[in-house]
């Protein structure tokens, strides 16, 4: 389920209250849905009357909002496709994220981010994107303080209004970069009390606290950066062209591709006066160990990750992200694709580009990661085998519910301090546990951390309690 069908129900949903069963002897708990969401004119009007000045405000709220039906016309906008008046702008690709699209980033579905620093002149910006989800992450900075502004585009598509949804063959393709019927632009603050928060990674110490940006691997070799100069990038790249070929993404060529600066995204944040990173991915100690450790028992990472590595260094920063004191670090290992499902995919890709296999007919190649849960918790998608309830619960909970966070919205009844909160908003919590994976109001949402059955049955435990 696509991130604008998940939205879509969410926006259908509304502020509708819905009843679901209480324990026996109490009253009927009420579910609430994540905030609603606005669209078109009453969205825009929303965004424009806010004290807020820099980039992206001047495109949509500077007379009559432009029209965009495409990436490329988003870039125009933005100014992310010109060199012109002395602008410069350049891209960097990821084939692993911890963002909103962790999910379906890999090296054969990856994500880019076009950069353009900030210089004398220029104002700084960033707009990150990955197929298979339908919208683009925007970076910026506020003029009237200074301070780092965050924006959704979310961008519909004429699939959306067929029975079955958009097609793996629509989101994985180039055909999600064109043909956009509508776009809806949402800041920070309307999406603070939904599974969208930008917040929640951007100025995770609290409100009271500086926002930064978000860039964890700052120095070479940049482990899952597409990155000409080390090993690990061009393994990645390897796979990336084993399947696409020429095949342009984003409006980057085939060739250009190969372009990834990773080392400009990590000085323009630097530049911009961003806060140190709370869980920094320190690569060239973590790679070598990696290696080192692979190698040992018979392994060639980078290049082949059949055998896992493994690093103490890494294991340290895990550690406290499974703690609930930073967001997910990446994974250790520069791939986080299964070798024999990459094969499959790739395969599949390749037969739909040379025309053997027509579009609606591609499987999605989203799925490549690996069956263990093991892998799976510390690539940041599930809960780690074998926790208890209470480390379940930091594992999974405490990025969106923690006392740091704005403690004005409904999101802050649930605390992963559970003194805070009484008998309901635990039974409230329970409820949500046990809504399907696609449900608006399923905790957590698929966007953050999925559950593991063992997991979840480990929080229902202690919440029971």
């Amino acid at each position: 389920m696509g991130i604008f069908r998940a939205v879509k129900a969410l926006l259908l949903l509304a502020s509708a209250l819905v009843c679901a069963c209480a324990a026996e002897g109490e009253t009927e708990l009420v579910l609430r849905g994540p905030e609603e969401l606005r669209r078109g004119e009453e969205q825009f009007e929303r965004l424009c009357n806010r004290p807020i000045r820099d980039p992206v405000t001047d495109v949509f709220c500077v007379g009559t909002p432009p029209p965009v039906r495409s990436l490329m016309e988003l870039r125009n906008h933005l100014g992310l496709t010109s060199e012109e008046g002395g602008e410069f702008f350049g891209h960097t690709i990821t084939g692993h994220s911890t963002s909103l699209v962790h999910r379906s980033v890999s090296a054969i579905n990856p994500r880019v981010i076009f950069v353009r620093p900030e210089t004398e002149g220029q104002e700084f910006m960033a707009m990150g994107f990955a197929r298979g989800e339908q919208f683009t992450e925007i970076a910026v900075k506020n003029r009237v303080d200074g301070e780092f502004q965050f924006y959704l585009v979310m961008f519909s598509l004429p699939c959306d209004e067929d029975d079955g949804g958009c097609t793996p063959g629509a989101l994985l393709t180039e055909a999600i970069e064109s043909g956009w019927t509508g776009v809806n632009v949402y800041g920070e603050q309307d999406l603070q009390n939904t599974p969208l928060d930008c917040r929640v990674c951007h100025q995770p110490a609290g409100t009271d606290t500086r926002k930064l940006l978000r860039m964890q691997e700052l120095e070479p070799p940049w482990n899952h950066w597409f990155y000409l100069q080390s090993k690990g990038g061009r393994a990645l790249m390897d796979d990336y062209y084993a399947a696409k070929g020429d095949e342009p993404f984003a409006g980057i060529s085939g060739a250009d591709i190969a372009q990834s600066q990773p080392g400009l995204l990590s000085s323009a944040i630097f530049f911009a006066g961003s806060p140190p990173q709370p869980n920094a991915f320190v690569s060239n100690r973590i790679e070598p160990e990696v290696v080192a450790s692979a190698r040992a028992l018979g392994g060639d990472q980078p290049a082949d990750n059949s055998v896992p590595g493994s690093s103490e260094t890494w294991e340290a920063i895990y550690e406290r992200a499974k703690r609930g004191e930073a967001i997910s670090v990446p994974y250790h290992d520069v791939k986080v694709t299964d070798p024999q499902k990459l094969e499959v995919m790739t395969t599949a890709y390749v037969d739909y580009r040379e025309g053997r296999m027509e579009r609606e007919a591609l499987p999605d190649i989203r799925e490549v990661f690996p069956d263990d849960e093991r892998l799976l918790a510390r690539m940041g998608m599930t809960t780690e085998p074998g926790l208890s309830g209470e480390e379940v619960l930091l594992q999974a909970c405490s990025l969106c519910h923690n006392e740091r966070l704005d403690r004005t919205i409904t999101r802050s009844r649930f605390d992963v301090n559970l003194s805070l909160i009484g008998r309901e908003e635990k039974e409230r919590a329970i409820a949500r546990i046990q809504l399907p994976i696609d449900d608006p109001r399923v905790m957590p949402p698929r966007l953050v951390r999925r559950l593991s059955e063992e997991g979840r049955e480990r929080l229902i435990e202690l919440l029971s309690k």
